[in-house]
């Protein structure tokens, strides 16, 4: 069950990346994708421990929508803010940083997990960790937003 977020953004992300090309509103879909993750993650947080059920999957589905289109609307936004002679460096330290993200993410969410097994067999307090992250991803989100809109005239949000 949990490549189900995987599978949804193998197949939406395409056809999101074309959608954000029609409309713009890059800024605004990172803020949405970081609120459709904090639902997905308190949903999960929330929902009663089930033994074979399948409730799981609608906070998963919601986890692919999110991260579907937050890399559509993140990797897509990087040409408008940098000068074209500096594009390739800014995708190679936008892929370092996520790789960061990669490395440590996983070992604190196992030394969470590790620690709290008690509740919720540790799930409970992961969850709380990534609604924590998305929190502040989305004040972070919030944050571009409105230095894209006052500082760079609205750029993310353009349609070329």
């Amino acid at each position: 069950m949990f490549g189900i977020p995987y599978i949804i953004s193998a197949v939406t992300s395409p056809f999101l990346g074309l959608m954000i090309d029609k409309i713009g509103r890059r800024a605004q879909l990172i803020c949405l994708s970081s609120v459709l993750l904090i639902i997905a993650f308190t949903s999960s947080l929330l929902m009663p421990e089930c033994h074979q059920c399948y409730n799981e999957i609608y906070p998963l589905v919601l986890t692919g929508i999110g991260y579907s289109i937050y890399a559509s609307a993140i990797w897509g936004s990087i040409p408008y803010v940098v000068s074209p002679n500096s594009v390739g460096t800014a995708f190679g330290m936008a892929t370092a940083i996520q790789n960061i993200g990669l490395v440590i993410a996983p070992t604190l969410v196992g030394m969470i997990k590790d620690s709290t097994k008690t509740v919720d067999h540790g799930y409970f307090w992961v969850n709380a960790f990534f609604i924590g992250v998305n929190i502040v991803g989305l004040i972070l989100n919030m944050t571009l937003y409105h230095i894209d809109i006052t500082q760079n005239g609205g750029i993310l949000n353009n349609v070329d």
